[in-house]
């Protein structure tokens, strides 16, 4: 009990050399937000219901408390500090999308994720299963790290959704608050006067049809005895009429056709079928406009579901749903710092998005070597391999920092710097 408090104090030591000097976003109508915080002496507490007249005022707040946590609220209120939810006086909410590749399977995470079932015992790197494939047991504790590929895979998600936001819902880049979350993925936020009253209802619609969800592939493709008469769409159609074309011209010229088909649980005859008539559809294909009634023909209805299904699934956002339709949230103020990782929730613009560097953006701390004493590593740390090792390795400082923030059996020897 004693290294973990001694731990926490020199953490809340690190964070308090950074809020010498923060530069913390400062919201619109940033009087009308509610603010919430995690302070390392609670951490399993949150402070909430807080407001502040001036960015001035919670600067001056953070400075004084070192906070792990700082979450401000998506909605503006009237009474933000009210302590009731009800008597807040709800305003308007901005429209915000997570996208945290903790809910994507990555390959690197067999590099750094494990997990180990608390009833039996079973363990394994990856990521965590929904219950225990000995026991069925859902007691499972995860151990989770970032590496550079998992940014990579999130970004290019979170620019897969911008590019929705922008062609087919018609947002200006401008009018995006593009953030780093610190720790696993990106923020996408948009405030204006028409999306601040959006009802739940509204944004699970807009979450849903950038994930996909509800297509009718039946108004995409001639299907047999359908009274829906499809649209024949072309790979220069807009918003999913296009994307659907496209992906599913992709999968039919895949060199790995046929493992691609059998990945997505394609029957094995359908798939011999589909092979055998591959340059012919292919050829189909490429007629202007591309020539659907001849693939309807030749693949069946079940199949061409489940071929839809997975396309969609595909070039859909992988947002978080829940906190697009929420539209009281509380999400990272950009400018803090991430308690799990001790990276900065950074705010950045297409640009930087598009050209993502998590030292250039996210770390803020020193990258002079230290040498520690840690038990159990992951194989991989943001930037850094640490190749199963164990016992006195050296890494950089930022590295040390994400170690001790995240739970890590860790202890600084020296700077070798």
């Amino acid at each position: 009990m004693e290294i973990k408090f001694m731990k926490t104090r020199h953490l809340k030591y690190i964070f308090a050399r950074y809020y010498k000097k923060p530069s913390i976003y400062e919201p619109p109508e940033f009087d009308k937000r509610e603010f919430a915080f995690v302070y390392f002496e609670n951490p399993d507490s949150m402070q909430r219901h807080m407001g502040f007249s001036s960015l001035e005022e919670l600067i001056m707040h953070i400075e004084q408390k070192i906070p792990r946590h700082i979450y401000y609220s998506s909605a503006i209120y009237e009474y933000p500090s009210a302590v009731n939810m009800n008597e807040k006086e709800w305003l308007g909410a901005e429209l915000v999308f997570d996208i945290d590749v903790d809910h994507i399977d990555t390959p690197c995470k067999k590099l750094h994720d494990r997990w180990i079932c608390l009833d039996c015992g079973a363990n394994g790197w990856g990521l965590a299963p929904q219950a225990c494939y000995k026991c069925g047991s859902e007691r499972i504790r995860k151990e989770t790290w970032v590496c550079e590929t998992c940014i990579s895979v999130a970004k290019d998600e979170s620019l897969k959704l911008i590019d929705f936001l922008i062609s087919d819902f018609g947002f200006r880049k401008n009018e995006l608050l593009i953030v780093f979350s610190g720790h696993r993925g990106f923020h996408i936020h948009i405030y204006n006067e028409k999306i601040l009253e959006l009802n739940q209802e509204a944004r699970r619609e807009i979450a849903d049809y950038v994930r996909g969800i509800g297509i009718n592939y039946k108004m995409f493709i001639p299907v047999k005895g359908s009274l829906i008469k499809p649209y024949n769409p072309d790979f220069w159609d807009p918003a999913w009429l296009g994307r659907v074309s496209r992906a599913l011209y992709n999968l039919f010229t895949s060199i790995n056709l046929e493992e691609n088909l059998k990945k997505i649980g394609i029957a094995d005859r359908a798939i011999k079928k589909i092979s055998s008539l591959k340059q012919e559809i292919i050829k189909k294909l490429e007629e202007k406009p591309p020539n659907w009634n001849y693939l309807s023909k030749v693949i069946d209805e079940n199949t061409w579901e489940i071929i839809f299904h997975k396309v969609a699934e595909e070039e859909g956002a992988k947002i978080d749903e829940r906190v697009t339709i929420d539209i009281k949230r509380l999400i990272r103020l950009p400018g803090s710092l991430h308690g799990k990782t001790g990276m900065k929730v950074s705010k950045i613009d297409y640009h930087g998005l598009e050209n993502f560097d998590i030292r250039k953006h996210a770390v803020v701390f020193a990258e002079n070597p230290v040498k520690v004493d840690i038990k159990n590593p992951p194989q991989k740390i943001l930037d850094v391999l640490l190749e199963a090792k164990k016992g006195v390795v050296k890494v950089p400082y930022y590295i040390y920092v994400y170690l001790l923030a995240n739970g890590a059996e860790v202890r600084m020897i020296k700077s070798t710097s």
